[in-house]
């Protein structure tokens, strides 16, 4: 199912709803019927808890069923920073009370319209009270809103047995409230950068001498509050100062696109060690960047996101997919030790919001295993060392919120499986007589005094939206903030986009990638069959048999015979400079492409470029996994469904360069470049590429360096042969090979086909993978590429191959390449390194029909070539000999 709509209409329930594909679903309605109400119980068994023991209190000590207020120590900023004097559990809770405890809502709003005042001597934090308190306030105004005015059908709608009841009466109140509160929070902003202060004085406003560090997120992330607030009513000030607060931290971010952890608030620079990412102090920036841009329908908010997650999966996740650790953020310099933390467990429902939902499923693989470990997410954990760093759980809510996440787009029972075991474990290891208290250590099972009061707004509250069947409602421009909190807006509290905005957007087809399940041997399964997932339990157990009993333990049979494929995740962005300029320096990313070289078509939105000298392509990996796309052209932007067109007759003699390399992962993998030649002796420089692939190299035999004989990076292109008979190789060859020879993968080992080509006088092996079909059965859907190995007491028997290379290609690559080779052609294969120059190739997407003949439209497409990048095209490419026909 595709959702086709502007990028400034991105719809976040649209997008939850419609995005996925049905799938059997284990859990009936019953059972998770049954479960959600084991959760609402939860639920109010902390409420009552709350206001029992502790309102009017901030907030709850679960173990000794007492109040818990500020602390006197005023540099205890985890208690007084969310200590405002104000029954904070009460306003944090009071938008979630419709969803679960609604008969508890009436009660709840008059107590915090006739008893909670903000007129109060203390000194508290910015973001957490306005996540916490304005978020709050502003959700459970817009929920009385949209309450009959008539008191009898009020009292209907929520469910009360009086025949009549009057919440609405509170509604103006609390919007005062909202308003009281953020101009409270009006002196922070007054620095010299536009950058707030992390903490103010409710009463007397900015002390004398205040720290001015702050976080990206505490700083950055105030602008769905403020805008809604600005938005209700009709005073720009809020989210004027919001917006400048956040585009000031995105307009100091590095060349790379990273913005760091901690900066100055009067001065605006990054404060060491400048360490950027998307765990704690960073992780709410990338949530409000998005959610604005569905929030305010205001596509300049999904551009910081776009380049921001761009550069958070170029440079913070690993090159496996599945970790993002902490990295200097101008020099990229990995952390020591290299930590993750249990607040970026937020991400992978981000993704999901992005529609990036490979990238979500293999992030939440990690924190799967890590609760499965540990029974709860720690703090901060070692990743390399497998080692816990900070043991504590204070009830977080980030990882059970991308479960939900994930569920709704995916549909896979594995995620109410998950939400079952994180249940169990609440009840089990935190639950109280009077609430919920903190893990102090997730190992030893210590408790800590004390209940957040995101427990009830956050945790639980999606943990029962996981198991409610009810459908969600096809809501456009509504989000949920950081803290649970649900905001929306109407059609008539949106901007219209500016003259220039909407032309940008011409052409423009905006696209939701449809998640499919993976196969396994030709059936649907589900996460817990793909073949990434026995890779996710690794990293965090270890290669050991701890995992697979941990597995056993949950009831899923251990596939006897699997192994780890150990994945790969192609960069996600980077430059490409068509030509040098004329001067013969390369360009860099700050300079514009000059007028006459680059024409954008007003009714199509399209790109012509007629000039190529010194034109920079930034390209980024497309969320289908098919490829890249260019995303923009110095500083035009190139929107999903636009296309550039390049009309320079020159570009057949120029390669694109890549300006930010592909990282070389030699010896593990290269590139291989396929060509036919004429001459009967050896290739010549009149070769016919007609292909390019991925190939990943043997653990044995030659390195592939750059050596200055045998089969490497500067042997140029080597003649490649096809045995007719023994086309395994598993057999001594009776004949003389000067070349390398094309092999099939089965029935007899690497090392022995190589050794067998070797004793023939070829220079190496390349190697075919099994059919589609077969290497599912074997590893599961997209890992095509292994790394040939052997036992190491093979190698010690002979020496023969230590010269001798093999590569690994997948299926598809050796039938494209048979299919050349066919009638006597000869073929020749050359080596290059992942970060060389590909050849530009114009004969892309030719398809004959039935009869022989070429169809106009495939004429059309012939005439137009691709870029590629290794194996991979940038699609929205196309070059031309002319203008666009």
């Amino acid at each position: 199912m595709i959702l086709r709509q502007t990028a400034w209409l991105f719809a976040l329930l649209t997008l939850l709803l419609s995005c996925h594909l049905p799938t059997v679903v284990a859990f009936d309605n019953a059972r998770r019927i049954q479960l959600r109400e084991e959760v609402r119980k939860l639920f109010v068994h902390g409420y009552q808890g709350y206001m029992k023991y502790a309102y009017p209190a901030d907030n709850l000590k679960p173990i000794s069923c007492t109040p818990l207020g500020r602390d006197p120590d005023v540099t205890n900023f985890g208690i007084n920073d969310i200590s405002p004097n104000a029954s904070l559990t009460l306003l944090d809770v009071l938008s979630t009370l419709p969803l679960i405890h609604l008969s508890a809502f009436p009660d709840a709003v008059r107590r915090v319209a006739t008893e909670i005042s903000f007129d109060q001597n203390v000194k508290v934090q910015v973001f957490e009270m306005t996540i916490r308190a304005l978020g709050a306030l502003l959700s459970t105004y817009q929920f009385l809103d949209s309450l009959p005015d008539d008191l009898s059908l009020q009292a209907k709608r929520l469910g009360m047995k009086r025949k009549k009841v009057n919440v609405k009466q509170y509604q103006a109140r609390l919007l005062d409230l909202a308003i009281d509160l953020a101009n409270r929070f009006k002196p922070a902003f007054e620095t010299p950068s536009g950058i707030p202060y992390a903490r103010i004085n409710l009463r007397h406003g900015m002390d004398k001498g205040e720290s001015v560090e702050t976080c990206l997120a505490g700083a950055g992330s105030l602008i769905l509050e403020f805008g809604v607030l600005s938005r209700l009513t009709g005073d720009e000030t809020y989210e004027n100062l919001a917006k400048r607060a956040f585009l000031a931290l995105w307009n100091r971010r590095s060349s790379n696109n990273l913005l760091g952890n901690t900066i100055g608030a009067s001065h605006g620079h990054w404060l060491a060690p400048g360490l950027s990412g998307v765990g704690a102090g960073m992780d709410s920036f990338f949530e409000y960047s998005l959610k604005a841009s569905i929030l305010f329908a205001d596509d300049s908010y999904l551009d910081v996101f776009q380049d921001a997650y761009a550069a958070v999966q170029t440079n913070v996740r690993t090159p496996d997919g599945f970790i993002y650790r902490p990295v200097q953020m101008k020099h990229l310099h990995t952390a020591n030790p290299s930590t993750i933390d249990s607040l970026s467990a937020f991400l992978p429902g981000l993704q999901v919001l992005s529609g990036d939902i490979e990238s979500a499923i293999q992030n939440h693989m990690i924190w799967w295993n890590l609760w499965r470990k540990y029974s709860a997410t720690p703090e901060v954990w070692a990743w390399q060392e497998r080692r816990v760093e900070w043991a504590g759980w204070p009830l977080r809510p980030e990882y059970i919120e991308s479960t939900y996440y994930l569920y709704q787009a995916t549909k896979d029972p594995f995620y109410l499986r998950v939400g079952e075991r994180v249940l169990r474990d609440i009840v089990r290891r935190v639950k109280t007589k009077c609430g919920f208290a903190i893990l102090r250590n997730v190992e030893t099972g210590e408790l800590e005094d004390r209940m957040e009061s995101f427990m009830l707004s956050e945790t639980l509250k999606y943990l029962y939206m996981l198991f409610d069947p009810t459908p969600l409602p096809r809501l456009t421009n509504s989000v949920f903030t950081t803290e649970g909190h649900t905001l929306s807006l109407p059609h008539g509290q949106l901007r219209t986009p500016s003259f220039v905005r909407r032309a940008m957007h011409r052409g423009e087809n905006q696209q939701c990638p449809v998640y499919r399940n993976p196969e396994l041997g030709g059936l649907v399964v589900g996460i817990e069959r793909r073949a990434d997932y026995d890779y996710a339990r690794s990293v965090v157990y270890g290669p050991g048999l701890e995992g697979v009993w941990a597995e056993n333990e949950s009831g899923v049979k251990w596939w006897e015979g699997g192994f780890c494929v150990i994945p790969k995740a192609p960069k996600w962005s980077f430059d490409l400079v068509l030509a040098p300029s004329e001067s013969g320096i390369l360009p860099t990313t700050s300079h514009s492409p000059p007028s006459n070289k680059i024409h954008r078509d007003d009714q199509t939105g399209n790109f012509v470029i007629s000039d190529i000298q010194g034109i920079i392509l930034t390209v980024r990996w497309r969320l289908d996994r098919t490829g890249y796309d260019v995303s923009s052209i110095g500083p035009h932007r190139i929107r999903p469904g636009q296309k550039v067109y390049i009309s320079d007759p020159t570009i057949s003699h120029h390669v694109p360069i890549p300006q930010t390399p592909l990282p070389s992962h030699l010896p593990v993998e290269l590139v291989l470049r396929f060509s036919t030649y004429l001459n009967s002796a050896t290739p010549g420089e009149t070769n016919n590429v007609f292909l390019h692939a991925i190939g990943s190299t043997a653990t044995f035999g030659r390195a592939f360096s750059s050596n200055t004989y045998g089969w490497g990076f500067i042997s140029g292109p080597v003649p490649l042969i096809r045995p007719i008979e023994n086309s395994q190789g598993c057999l001594p060859f009776d004949e003389t090979y000067m070349g390398i020879l094309l092999l099939d993968r089965g029935e007899c080992s690497f090392i022995s086909k190589l050794l067998h080509a070797t004793r023939a006088g070829a220079a190496g092996v390349i190697v075919v993978g099994f059919p589609q079909e077969i290497q599912q059965t074997l590893v599961g859907e997209g890992q095509g590429l292994i790394r040939p190995s052997a036992e190491e007491e093979s190698l010690k028997i002979s020496e023969e191959i230590a010269q001798s290379g093999m590569i690994y290609v997948d299926h598809k690559i050796g039938q494209g390449v048979l299919k050349e080779m066919k009638d006597g052609v000869k073929v020749a294969v050359e080596l290059l390194h992942m970060d060389q120059p590909i050849q530009v190739t114009g004969h892309e997407g030719k398809v004959e029909d039935e009869d022989g003949s070429v169809s106009d439209r495939q004429k059309e497409d012939i005439s137009r070539g691709k870029i590629f990048v290794g194996e991979w095209a940038v699609h929205n490419i196309h070059i031309i000999n002319s203008n666009i026909p």
